[in-house]
């Protein structure tokens, strides 16, 4: 009986969807393609931005601990001229021992992200597996450091920076193509950061999409296309 109730609930629900003119038809198309949008957003990048933030807070606490090691070298190389030389290369020795175990520990710490020259080809290779899907652009941003680095942009401190590295992808096709896609890349071995992703309703039932992905390292070098 039960049942029964439930099928003629559905058969009301879709005798109004035919009765709709095809403009009213599309305005509920983009109100369900936007609350799909918002949970597949949340249930698909909830744990990558926990992760995130995690790994953030990780690395601003080492990029701390690197910059008051090497204030102390400096002090102990410019301003401590009253200690024998001997002691102050012992002192120096020691912090640089130091510095190398906090670049280990940020190498560490961005294990398992994609390297910055192998992302343009994971996700073109990701492409090739979604045929439904339309590339309409594909570009690498400039590489920019993670943290600000004031006013200690030179000698040890560059080498103990962390960068970001960008990519933009626009994509276009059909809505469960484009999850699908998304569903592929944040599957992966090799991690990727979720910075944006935006989604455009088109023509029925044909969408866009467009996302900005990053991988951190300590080198500066570009992603290549």
């Amino acid at each position: 009986m039960q049942i029964d109730h439930l099928k003629m609930q559905f058969k009301g629900f879709t005798d109004r969807i035919d009765a709709m003119s095809l403009r009213e038809r599309g305005l509920i198309f983009v109100t369900l393609l936007v609350a799909l949008y918002f949970v597949a957003v949340n249930m698909l990048f909830g744990p990558v931005y926990t992760e995130k933030d995690r790994l953030q807070k990780q690395l601003d606490q080492r990029h701390e601990e690197t910059r008051l090691l090497e204030t102390r070298v400096q002090n102990i190389t410019v301003g401590d001229a009253s200690s024998p030389e001997e002691t102050k290369r012992r002192k120096i020795a020691s912090l640089q021992e130091n510095l190398k175990s906090m670049d280990v520990a940020l190498d560490r710490a961005t294990a398992g992200l994609v390297p910055p020259r192998e992302m343009a080809k994971l996700v073109e290779q990701m492409l090739v597996k979604n045929h439904g899907l339309e590339v309409i652009k594909m570009e690498s941003l400039p590489s920019a450091p993670l943290l600000e680095a004031g006013a200690e942009t030179d000698g040890k401190a560059s080498e103990s920076m962390v960068y970001k590295h960008g990519m933009r992808i626009e994509l276009k096709g059909n809505y469960l193509d484009i999850l699908r896609y998304l569903r592929s890349l944040e599957g992966l071995e090799w991690k990727v950061f979720w910075g944006q992703v935006t989604l455009q309703a088109e023509k029925y039932p044909v969408s866009r999409v467009s996302l900005l992905i990053y991988t951190l390292s300590t080198h500066q070098g570009w992603i290549g296309l």
